[in-house]
């Protein structure tokens, strides 16, 4: 299916972006169900190992995607409106949450935030370090040259930030669990979605052609059915099973756009959910009913499309009780700006 309207990506929100974020934040939910609530191994073959590798990668395309905005000059006053607006969003609200989480769990605040995974809020402060590297290399680099030195920083932190890394120098170890470090990795497929926002026109034409997602989706497919044989673990081609996962699902919804628009329930739904990722992602930890590591059945007897199917219905229900819970806080205006940073009313 053609674009409506290359334009349109620079210039509105696009509708089919917005349910593919939707997606994704299901596909967080789904993988926490199953990883912190049954306590399944995430191993090869498994639905979830497949989700894994497109789900974060997708998330920070995405923001990296809506980051972009064509004429924006990142000189020294645009940067201090940029973080003056996100430091809170991205920081303080999450750190909120945090700290109610942790108290609720009898975890102390140190070792919360040197946890790797900082019990789960990592995302936030991550992407909040993405900006911080995106824009120093857009104020020192004005020229075109930005592109290859961001997308050479992605490919080095994919490269050497991984989970289990170390220095063997405690400080220098305790800082990188203080910075969620291991989580750069996916920082290329930040820069990656600004680059196609940057050039989406391109991109688009990219995405009619046949051969390109012929060669993804043989790729994708032939590499995770013969994993071992193929070297899937090995991190080049992890990151080329990631990238080809997510311009696949990507093709998909583009190409599904009238299915995903709010003309349909299905559309408005996803769209609905997209919009509000920040809200359910600092909320949904707390609904996450971690009592079911109790009921071994799933790792008894490994039944894959049937705990796929209770997860989602799972993930469905912890999803819309979060939307319900940021309705009643976003009864106030003043606890709405402050915890999802949601915009005054105009009056």
């Amino acid at each position: 299916m053609k674009s409506n309207d290359t334009s349109a990506a620079t210039t509105q929100r696009i509708g089919y972006i917005d349910a593919l974020r939707g997606l994704t934040m299901f596909l967080v939910v789904l993988g926490h169900v199953a990883a912190l609530c049954w306590h399944l191994p995430i191993e090869q073959y498994s639905p979830h190992y497949y989700i894994m590798q497109v789900r974060m990668p997708m998330f920070f395309f995405i923001s990296g995607f809506v980051l972009y905005k064509a004429g924006v000059v990142w000189n020294g006053r645009h940067i201090v409106a940029f973080f003056k607006k996100k430091i809170p969003v991205q920081l303080i609200s999450p750190f909120i949450f945090f700290a109610i989480f942790l108290y609720i769990h009898h975890v102390t605040l140190w070792d919360g935030v040197m946890e790797k995974q900082k019990m789960g809020y990592w995302f936030t402060l991550a992407l909040l370090e993405y900006y911080v590297i995106y824009a120093t290399v857009r104020f020192i680099v004005r020229k075109g040259w930005y592109k290859l030195i961001l997308v050479a920083i992605g490919l080095v932190l994919y490269y050497y930030c991984w989970p289990g890394m170390t220095t063997g120098i405690q400080r220098l170890d305790n800082l990188f669990l203080l910075l969620s470090v291991p989580q750069w990795r996916f920082f290329i497929f930040f820069v990656l979605g600004t680059l196609v926002k940057e050039h989406f026109g391109t991109v688009q034409q990219w995405l009619d052609s046949k051969w390109l997602l012929a060669v993804c989706i043989v790729f994708y497919f032939v590499v995770n059915a013969l994993g071992d044989m193929l070297m899937a673990s090995a991190i080049p081609v992890k990151f080329l099973l990631s990238l080809t996962g997510l311009t696949i699902l990507f093709a998909f919804f583009r190409s599904r756009q009238a299915l995903f628009s709010r003309e349909t329930r299905l559309g408005r739904t996803m769209q609905y959910v997209g919009r509000r990722t920040l809200d359910i992602y600092l909320i949904h930890f707390f609904l996450l009913p971690r009592n079911l590591s109790d009921f071994t059945f799933f790792n008894d007897h490994p039944m894959p499309v049937i705990e796929l199917a209770v997860s989602s219905v799972i993930a469905i229900i912890i999803i819309a009780g979060c939307l319900l819970v940021s309705n009643i806080i976003r009864l106030s205006p003043w606890l709405a700006r402050w915890l999802f940073g949601a915009k005054p009313a105009q009056g």
